[in-house]
């Protein structure tokens, strides 16, 4: 069992919060593109073209998970796995494999740690600006064809579905203001902190480990 988790989305708000303390006191599960800017022991790459450029680019002890369909294809990488299978069924479209993305499989590796808390930073769901697309490497190779938001709907859901399992903390990071989604708020099991208040906390971490 590992006792901290961290899962690490795209969202602008992150911009200026330091991501590297948290390897000190948490498993860290980084999402597509973050592997061009940091060392983390896992990643998620759903799409094809991502694990490409991860498996080139990461090295040989970092953990990369991409989608079962396609793994294969990364034979000659003995680092990149398979994603682990849903740990729920059901009969919506949104409960398709395929049609989960990087970031709530990120929450599903997480899971797989059997973890009392996952902290889930960067995971802004909607734009900042009216149809504008809120991702930090946005325009950057790979993500060109990102053109317009992406509707969170199926995020929120997924993630819910994943809150509902057990009793682990989820612990959502965001700006002042950001508004958790009520999907996600029902449960006794899901919180909500500021990048500030994040910030101490991770302070307080490793002052205690010392």
């Amino acid at each position: 069992m590992t006792k901290f988790v961290s899962i690490i989305g795209n969202g602008e708000s992150r911009f200026g919060f330091d991501l590297v303390p948290l390897k000190k006191f948490s498993t860290v599960v980084g999402c597509n593109a973050q592997f061009r800017d940091y060392n983390f022991d896992y990643f998620v790459c759903a799409d094809r073209h991502m694990c490409q450029e991860a498996a080139n680019t990461a090295g040989k002890h970092t953990t990369i998970y991409t989608r079962q369909r396609w793994h294969a294809e990364f034979a000659m990488w003995p680092n990149v796995k398979p994603l682990p299978d849903l740990p729920y069924e059901g009969d919506k479209r949104q409960d398709e494999p395929f049609h989960w993305g990087t970031g709530p499989y990120a929450g599903v590796v997480a899971l797989t740690f059997k973890p009392k808390a996952i902290f889930m930073i960067g995971f802004d769901l909607h734009p900042t600006e009216k149809d504008v697309v809120n991702n930090i490497y946005k325009d950057t190779k790979g993500y060109e064809y990102i053109k317009r938001p992406v509707d969170p709907s199926y995020w929120v859901y997924q993630f819910e579905k994943l809150m509902s399992l057990n009793n682990c903390r989820w612990i959502v990071v965001n700006r002042e203001g950001w508004t958790l989604p009520t999907e996600w708020s029902q449960h006794k099991n899901v919180f909500q902190e500021t990048y500030e208040g994040m910030a101490k906390y991770i302070n307080k971490q490793l002052t205690e480990s010392k």
